[in-house]
């Protein structure tokens, strides 16, 4: 707790610094006497310049069209990314947009099961309910149920009086102007922040998952609400564990603060691109703990330039000593032995129950 109190300190002093920068670039601007220009504001304030517009015609925004094509410019970004870093493609792509049937009916059957209540157009998961029907809510991080603050992090006007406990959390928000929203039994609306991933990941994977990952900022109440509406959805089903085991990764820090696109202090990997290699990028993360957290700086693209060199030598080392053993194996006896042909049959068996574990 002493823990997330500090990063939360440091993240909003880190708030007000940027809000300050800000504040001074615009005087300087407007120090000169003449009007700056567009491009000018949006150099130094174009974030905060957005709130606003956002705030005053937002609503004027109908059309899901132009929330889709904002939402794909990034998704073929990020794929482009991907691509530059060698990582491949996934077997399967969802996107909630493509799932609202499923969603809607995922939230259905939750009420369906006495677990959730519409209210006022929205509809909340119900976690007394669960807790009767003989779950645990907050598996994660038991010690994080009921804050509030984390909990809010996730949906807009969560300490709202349409929810019977202050621990219920949204599976369906009521439209509001200048939202995308599509039709459901309780009205236009749009899903919350957890639904989607129990939605989808079910429709797909079904009612027992193995490994999830995600980042250990997660834990709750993303997660830990994920697994409440898996286990609430599939729970005539006798389900009452949905995720066997979670991978919760540490963060990537940045100026000693989580990199985040809230806090504004982010690095694209396009940029990251132009001081590392694709290769010493896949070696910080392979080199560092998977739950820890990796600083990014100087110091770690002077280390990771020194790993590669060492593996590249490594790999010319190999291949000098195999060309090297080829040259004296010429000759020479190929045929295997009793002791070859043991230990070929002992890599082939170990090889199918390698397989047959993963399938």
């Amino acid at each position: 707790q002493r823990t997330e109190l500090e990063a939360a300190v440091k993240n909003e002093e880190h708030k007000a610094r940027q809000l300050q920068q800000v504040q001074q670039a615009l005087a300087g601007l407007l120090a000169g006497g003449s009007s700056p220009s567009i491009d000018a504001l949006l150099a130094v304030a174009s974030d905060q310049l957005a709130e606003q517009l956002d705030a005053a015609h937002g609503s004027e925004v109908t059309d899901l069209g132009i929330f889709r094509a904002h939402a794909a410019k990034y998704e073929r970004e990020f794929f482009e990314d991907m691509s530059a870093l060698g990582v491949r493609c996934p077997d399967v792509l969802t996107r909630v947009v493509e799932f609202m049937p499923e969603v809607v009916d995922y939230v259905q059957r939750i009420v369906d099961n006495g677990m959730a209540y519409e209210s006022h157009g929205s509809v909340y998961f119900d976690t007394v309910k669960f807790r009767e029907a003989g779950h645990v809510y907050g598996k994660c991080k038991p010690s994080s149920v009921g804050n509030a603050t984390l909990a809010s992090e996730s949906e807009a006007n969560f300490e709202t009086s349409e929810k019977r406990s202050q621990q219920d959390f949204a599976l369906w928000k009521a439209a509001k102007p200048g939202e995308p929203s599509w039709e459901s039994p309780w009205g236009k609306g749009r899903p919350g922040w957890h639904i989607e991933c129990s939605a989808m990941a079910s429709k797909v994977i079904g009612a027992k998952m193995d490994i999830h990952s995600g980042g250990e900022d997660l834990k709750f109440p993303h997660h830990d609400n994920e697994l409440a509406q898996a286990e609430a959805f599939f729970h005539q089903d006798g389900c009452r564990q949905w995720v066997n085991y979670f991978l919760h990764s540490g963060h990537l820090e940045i100026e000693g603060l989580k990199m985040s696109k809230s806090l504004k202090n982010f690095i694209t990997i396009r940029e990251a691109l132009q001081q590392f290699s694709a290769r010493q990028l896949r070696l910080m993360f392979l080199m560092a703990p998977w739950n820890k957290t990796v600083s990014y700086g100087e110091t770690m693209r002077a280390e990771m330039r020194a790993k590669e060199q060492a593996i590249k030598n490594f790999f010319q080392n190999v291949a000098v000593a195999l060309r090297e053993g080829e040259a004296q194996q010429a000759g020479t006896a190929a045929k295997w032995g009793a002791d070859e042909l043991v230990l070929s049959a002992a890599v082939q068996e170990a090889q199918v129950k390698v397989h047959e574990a993963l399938t």
